[in-house]
């Protein structure tokens, strides 16, 4: 059924496509001509194009995860080779970035410079199109002192020839300061929260600068104002209406949320996504991406690759991880030795199998699996059964290269046509708001019981997961630290926060190899894959193939880190050039 509310916050079709006819309409600074400024649909267009810094689905999955050691892009190329350190300050990806960032922040101060020329418009109409500007300002200075540190800072509009342009780095810190001040007062300008599946989702809503104002804080370590940010979002809170979406279904929900059915542009019943980038391929000029397939593509390697240490990372249903629980049954000798496959899944925190495709999945469109088309019976291209991975790429099937393939995010009836896919983005979510409150509330000494109760455990009733109890971790010996984190890593998969945490924790040796660790942390920089013997036929391994003296598969152990260098990127030469007063690059990189 066509909807008319797809039109998303009445922004232009252009703008959430963000193709090149867009990037190359006239700027921003054109239309500040004084007949401009008059009118509210005037100030909202000029508003709608500063949500070209949300970038879509780039930014959290493109971008994000593929610095990471989830799940990471089939080539060293563009975000897996910044994450992987094998770069140099001549590198495009990150000139590109650098530059579309200080792009962006030129419309958003052009807007805040200018909206309140209109003054025939309601002020408190003007303030909440404002209040949407000051978060993408601060969602853009987040990224740039995320990726770079202390970075120029501009907040009125420069042009060509201004001395601004020459400005050099202010720190860290200061900006910091600026972007919480600023999500505290959009908040307080912005409507509370935006309905889901209603013409509006998909703007900035004051729930969303609270939430975004609790990641800010979060990552740079201000625990107190992360906490009390959160807190706000939850029950008894100023801006408290967003909830976890559940049906009542613990092994549907957390995957549905990611797809057609769950998504909150069309889903008045999730009230869990607070902030998603909406596509709709139902529009004249059809917005959309192509991520389902990129997740399972038929006839090549997938794009996105699911490590052994992230499938690891998954608790077994007695809450003990696979090194404690006797109930994981993914270290055995089975006959047929390929069965050990499906054994990885069996007894696992149901958000594995809500999150990475298992044997027995019955609605794979990737083709012909790891068992190829010898017994028709086994056929997947026919079945639409997957029971194996597929590693000989010969064009018939989807090959991935460590064994694994991702399963959240992919709708299935978009795996087999190329770029068709009009599913939501979420960009923040009522989940993270609890993981990021419990999380600091631990670094505040204050996490007890009560607090996980309200927050980690809600995300695993949800699931059906056992319950996190506080006695059993001591009883275990088990760490609260370590299994805070391995629940962000498992809940929040896919959606753009497992690099940023690791950086904020200081564990970089989980990005690459850090040769100042011990052998052990070495060793978890190697990004691997499954156990030789879980595939179907074991010949298909060429002699290229590398394996670690357990028989896991070695899928890149190229990557580095170098503490403290690689905890931040170093500045684009480029930019260096035409700016000498960056200089000094970071610490440990060459100007």
């Amino acid at each position: 059924m066509k909807k008319n509310t797809l039109l998303i916050l009445v922004l232009f079709p252009f703008l959430f496509s963000c193709n090149d006819s867009f990037l190359e309409r006239a700027p921003l600074d054109e239309l500040s001509d004084e007949n401009f400024w008059e009118s509210e649909l005037q100030v909202k267009n000029a508003a709608n194009a500063c949500y070209w810094a949300l970038s879509g689905k780039d930014l959290p999955i493109n971008m994000s995860e593929g610095l990471s050691d989830n799940a990471p892009w089939y080539t060293m190329s563009g975000w897996r080779q910044v994450g992987s350190g094998l770069y140099g300050s001549d590198f495009s990806t990150l000139n590109t970035r650098f530059r579309d960032s200080y792009k962006q922040l030129r419309r958003c101060n052009h807007f805040l410079k200018n909206y309140t020329r209109a003054t025939t418009v309601d002020p408190a109409i003007l303030e909440s199109y404002a209040g949407e500007v000051r978060f993408l300002r601060a969602f853009i200075y987040f990224y740039l002192t995320s990726f770079w540190g202390d970075v120029p800072f501009v907040t009125e509009p420069v042009n060509a020839g201004d001395d601004a342009m020459m400005a050099p780095r202010t720190s860290r810190e200061t900006i910091v300061d600026f972007m919480l001040d600023e999500l505290k007062e959009a908040a307080e300008s912005l409507p509370p929260h935006i309905n889901p599946a209603t013409t509006d989702f998909g703007r900035i809503s004051g729930a969303a600068a609270k939430a975004f104002e609790s990641r800010v804080a979060l990552q740079n370590k201000r625990w107190e104002r992360a906490r009390d940010a959160a807190k706000e979002l939850m029950p008894g809170g100023r801006f408290a209406y967003h909830q976890l979406y559940s049906t009542g279904r613990p092994n549907q929900d957390y995957f549905d949320l990611f797809t057609f059915i769950g998504r909150a542009s069309r889903n008045a019943n999730n009230k869990e996504a607070i902030l998603s980038y909406v596509y709709n391929f139902e529009l004249s000029n059809p917005t959309r991406h192509n991520l389902s397939r990129e997740l399972q593509v038929p006839d090549q390697i997938i794009r996105f690759n699911p490590t052994k240490s992230l499938v690891d990372s998954y608790l077994c249903i007695d809450g003990l991880p696979i090194d404690k629980s006797p109930l994981y049954k993914g270290n055995g000798t089975y006959t047929p030795a390929y069965s050990a496959y499906d054994s990885v899944f069996v007894n696992r925190d149901p958000r594995l199998k809500q999150s990475i495709v298992y044997p027995g999945y019955d609605k794979w469109y990737g083709k012909v699996d790891g068992r190829g088309t010898t017994n028709p019976d086994e056929n997947a291209s026919r079945t639409n059964i997957f029971r194996s991975p597929k590693f000989n790429n010969d064009g018939r099937g989807a090959v991935t290269n460590t064994g694994y393939y991702c399963l959240k995010y992919c709708e299935p009836s978009r795996v087999s046509i190329y770029n068709q896919d009009d599913n939501d983005i979420i960009l923040i979510r009522y989940g993270e708001v609890l993981l990021n409150y419990a999380e600091a509330m631990y670094n505040l000494g204050s996490l007890n019981q009560s607090v996980i109760d309200e927050t980690i455990n809600l995300l695993r009733d949800r699931v059906g997961m056992k319950k996190m109890v506080l006695s059993e971790l001591d009883a275990n010996g088990l760490d609260l630290k370590t299994e805070l984190q391995r629940e962000r890593r498992v809940e929040l998969f896919m959606e753009g926060h497992r690099w940023f945490d690791l950086v904020r924790w200081e564990q970089g040796y989980e990005l690459g190899v850090d040769k100042s660790q011990t052998p052990e942390r070495q060793e978890m920089g190697i990004l691997k894959g499954i156990r030789k013997d879980y595939a179907y036929d074991q010949s298909v391994f060429t002699s290229s193939k590398k394996f670690d003296k357990n028989g896991f598969l070695i899928f890149d152990d190229s990557r580095v880190f170098e503490n403290p260098k690689n905890y931040l990127f170093s500045l684009p030469y480029r930019q260096m050039e035409l700016n000498p007063n960056l200089r000094p690059n970071n610490p440990g990189w060459e100007d």
